[in-house]
């Protein structure tokens, strides 16, 4: 009986570490509190962040506005190669998306999915 060796296949192999912020949302994000969620994002974006993981756990209140700001942002940093990624969705940010446009609610279940505790 022959034995023979398993075959080798020479590729390539690309290994890259990425830097991945996460940001920590918290409090009611009414007009003041989602200014200044934009604010921050647009500094992660302007210091040249591409891999964003938002964790929404500790959100006390919101509206569909919040999903606005998210999927523009998801946009930006999409054109860029990037992504953002939704953790910890809290039960006023479920109960919000009764209020978000059906993009962006497809925005959220895309962003959350691969949590296993996102949207359920």
């Amino acid at each position: 009986m022959s034995q023979h060796s398993p075959a080798t296949i020479n590729a390539p192999v690309t290994i890259r570490v990425e830097q991945v912020n996460l940001m920590s949302v918290t409090g009611r994000l009414d007009d003041p509190g989602l200014e200044r969620l934009q604010r921050r994002l647009d500094e992660l974006l302007d210091s040249g962040a591409r891999l964003l993981v938002a964790d929404l756990s500790g959100v006390a209140g919101c509206d569909g506005r919040l999903f606005d700001l998210l999927a523009q942002t998801e946009h930006l940093v999409a054109d860029c190669g990037g992504w953002l990624r939704l953790v910890g969705l809290s039960s006023p940010v479920l109960d919000a998306l009764d209020e978000a446009t059906l993009p962006n609610v497809l925005l959220m279940y895309r962003a959350a999915r691969w949590t296993g505790n996102g949207i359920r």
